[in-house]
């Protein structure tokens, strides 16, 4: 096997070049497990989602007193 010897400044460019690397590929991964996620969304859930998001962008917000009456509503929409 051979030996090779940098430099520190190079090294250390090597390092930060594989960090940047890795944060790319993070997010790369971070955009692929969204897209495989959305394509498990049903059709009928996400028409509903964007009805919601449209009231809500309207003004007309919901405020709920409990997590058991905001599911009712959701599943009665």
């Amino acid at each position: 096997m051979s030996t090779i010897t940098i430099s520190k400044k190079e090294y250390q460019q090597m390092v930060k070049r594989q960090e940047r690397v890795e944060a790319q590929v993070e997010v790369l991964k971070k955009m692929f497990r969204f897209a495989a996620e959305e394509s498990y969304i049903l059709p009928a859930a996400l028409k509903r989602w964007e009805r919601i998001s449209r009231e809500i962008d309207d003004g007309s917000g919901r405020s709920f007193s409990s997590a058991a009456s905001m599911k009712k509503w959701l599943t009665a929409i």
